[in-house]
């Protein structure tokens, strides 16, 4: 994950357990949802792609065999773009509620 990068989110802290920066949690939340947007977007796009060519296989022998398991093969390109931006929104979930747990506990006060 991209905020691995920015800075160490967990850490050792010593013989008691782990240091968490929770502002880095948060920036990777951010990043999270800025992919799931990127790819929803680059979905989109192919989805079009795919309307506005109608068969892009042509119509020779091959492209008519081809076109047999087009449809199948389309949609399994749109669940996986589905799957992984719903691996990102889940990533970001994480990384925010697990930046709230890590601030309570270091500001319990607010």
């Amino acid at each position: 994950m991209v905020f691995l990068r920015k800075g160490r989110a967990l850490g050792p802290k010593g013989a008691d357990g782990y240091y968490t920066d929770w502002t880095v949690m948060r920036s990777g939340a951010r990043d999270a949802h800025e992919k799931a947007e990127y790819v929803a977007v680059v979905r989109d796009e192919l989805q079009a792609v795919f309307t506005a060519e109608g068969n892009p296989l042509g119509g020779d022998q091959y492209g008519a065999e081809l076109a047999k398991t087009f449809p199948a093969q389309k949609e399994t390109i749109f669940d996986l773009f589905r799957s992984y931006v719903d691996d990102l929104d889940g990533i970001r979930d994480g990384l925010v509620n697990g930046a709230k747990m890590y601030e309570i506990a270091e500001n319990p006060d607010g």
